[in-house]
C-alpha cells in the first residue's frame, strides 16, 4: 500500500514538474510573439515616418529656393542645407547633398579630378593610370592612353569593360582598372556619375573644397560662412581668387543625392535615392533612381 502511495506521489510530482515547464513555455512564447509584434510595429512605424519624411522633401524641392530661409514656414526649408549637413524633421534625420558640390566623373574637369585624389592621399603614379583608364573607359574608340587600359587589358583578366560611354553607377566605377584606388565608400561620397552642369565649391565636402582652395585656413573660413549661411559667390572669391575655369560655378543642380534615417530604440532605418527634378516636364518634374535601402556606406 504505502509502495502503491509512493508510486502515485511521484506521478503527481512528475505531472506538476511538466504542466509547470508547459506553463513557462506557454509563458515565454507568449513574451516572444509580443516583442515580435512589438518590434513588427515599431519597424512599420519607422518607415511610415520615413516616407512622410521623404514627400514632405521632395514637395519642398519642388516648391521652394533652394536657399534655407529660417523665417519659412516649410519647416524642411527653414533647416535645409545641400552639403549633407543633417537636420531633424520630424524624428527623421535628412541630408541632401547637391550633385553640382562632388566630383562628376562623367563631366568633371580633369584638374578637379586629380586635386580630389590627391586630397584622399592617393600616390600621383596612380592617379595618372586611373584617369587615363576612366578616360579609355568611356570613349568610343580602343586607343589606349599613355597610362590607360583598354579592351585587351580586360579581356586578359577575364573582367568586364570598357563600356565605351558614360559610367552608369558608382558600382560600375569598381570596374575600372585602378579604381581600387579609393574604397567604395569614398567613390559614394566624393563623386557622382551625374552630368552635372559644373562644380560649385560653396556646396562641396571639406575634403573636396581643400583640395580646389589648397589653404586649410582659407578653407576653415569659408565654412564658417557657410555654416553661417553667409557663404556667397562674391564672400567665396573676397577669400579665393578667381582664377578658376569655366567648368566653375556657384548654380544650383538639378540633382541631388538624399538619405533619410529614422531610428527607434534598437531599430534603425535608411533609405537613399537619386532625385532629378525636371522643371519644364509635365509629366514626369521628378525622377527617382539608385534607391538603397538599410545601405549605411556613406
Amino acid at each position: 500500500m504505502h509502495f502503491q502511495r509512493g508510486i502515485a506521489l511521484i506521478q503527481v510530482l512528475i505531472i506538476s514538474f511538466i504542466l509547470s515547464m508547459l506553463g513557462l513555455y506557454i509563458m515565454q512564447t507568449t513574451r516572444d510573439q509580443i516583442k515580435t509584434t512589438y518590434t513588427i510595429q515599431n519597424a512599420m512605424n519607422l518607415r511610415l515616418q520615413l516616407e512622410t519624411a521623404e514627400a514632405r522633401v521632395i514637395n519642398a524641392l519642388l516648391s521652394e529656393f533652394k536657399l534655407k530661409n529660417k523665417d519659412s514656414e516649410n519647416k524642411v526649408a527653414s533647416q535645409w542645407s545641400f552639403y549633407y549637413e543633417p537636420f531633424e524633421l520630424d524624428n527623421v534625420q535628412v541630408q541632401i547633398q547637391d550633385l553640382n558640390g562632388l566630383i562628376s566623373l562623367n563631366s568633371t574637369d580633369k584638374q578637379l579630378l586629380y586635386d580630389a585624389l590627391t586630397a584622399l592621399e592617393v600616390e600621383s603614379e596612380d592617379i595618372n593610370e586611373f584617369v587615363d583608364s576612366l578616360a579609355d573607359w568611356k570613349d568610343e574608340d580602343n586607343l589606349k592612353r599613355r597610362n590607360g587600359a583598354e579592351r585587351n587589358h580586360y579581356e586578359v583578366l577575364a573582367k568586364p569593360g570598357p563600356r565605351n560611354g558614360y559610367i552608369q553607377s558608382t558600382a560600375e566605377v569598381g570596374y575600372i582598372n585602378k579604381s581600387e584606388i579609393l574604397t567604395k565608400k569614398q567613390w559614394g561620397k566624393y563623386f557622382t556619375v551625374e552630368p552635372v552642369t559644373g562644380f560649385n565649391p560653396s556646396l562641396a565636402p571639406e575634403l573636396i573644397l581643400k583640395s580646389y582652395v589648397k589653404d586649410d585656413t582659407k578653407v576653415a573660413k569659408l565654412i564658417e560662412l557657410r555654416d553661417n549661411e553667409q557663404l556667397t559667390k562674391h564672400s567665396f572669391y573676397d577669400i579665393v581668387p578667381d582664377d578658376t575655369g569655366e567648368f566653375i560655378n556657384f548654380l544650383s543642380g538639378s540633382t541631388y543625392h538624399i538619405k533619410l534615417t529614422a531610428k527607434m530604440q534598437d531599430q534603425k532605418v535608411t533609405k537613399k535615392f537619386t532625385i532629378k527634378l525636371r522643371a519644364r516636364s509635365i509629366t514626369r518634374p521628378v525622377v527617382i533612381t539608385n534607391v538603397m535601402w538599410n545601405i549605411d556606406e556613406n
